[in-house]
């Protein structure tokens, strides 16, 4: 799939190999800065709540990968690990089941997640659910995927589930 953005299209593949799946992010941008972002939205349970939930995750891998956060849904809104608003992956990037690395040039950035099978299983019959959001700090703007006619609001697609595309 592909993302529209101002400097290209970001293309993601969603892959699966033996025992692991990877979601690969390429992301056109040529004017670096750590606050570029890709956020991967997660329903690992398959049921696309109205607002994250705790069987919902927020991957916010920035281009500065140790500046890259992840969020689990609770009470209908993202909270860091452990309720810490500073917490930051740091140098490790691996953290239960699950582990992400980043490259650059001078005209793109890419983001591999390998994620342990578990993460895409789903739950009572129904499948996970996934979104993706890329920001681009020139010129602020960001892009988002599935698109739901969200009239400019893309950040509203990282905040409601139901609107995330079924994984198969």
């Amino acid at each position: 799939m592909s993302l529209p953005g101002q400097q290209g299209r970001a293309s993601v593949w969603l892959l699966r190999a033996a025992d692991t799946a990877f979601i690969v992010a390429r992301i056109p941008d040529r004017s670096p800065s750590w606050t570029d972002a890709l956020v991967i939205c997660l329903d690992v349970s398959g049921d696309r709540a109205d607002a994250p939930a705790h069987d919902d995750f927020q991957f916010l891998f920035r281009r500065a990968l140790d500046s890259s956060v992840v969020y689990r849904g609770r009470g209908g809104r993202w909270e860091p690990p452990l309720d810490d608003p500073d917490w930051r992956l740091g140098s490790s990037h691996a953290v239960g089941g699950w582990e992400v690395s980043a490259t650059e040039d001078s005209s793109r950035w890419s983001v591999v997640l390998r994620l342990d099978p578990a993460w895409l299983a789903g739950e009572g019959g129904r499948l996970p659910a996934v979104a993706f959001l890329v920001h681009d700090d020139d010129p602020n703007g960001w892009s988002g995927w599935p698109d739901r006619g969200m009239n400019g609001s893309v950040t509203a697609l990282e905040r409601t589930p139901a609107w995330w595309a079924t994984l198969k």
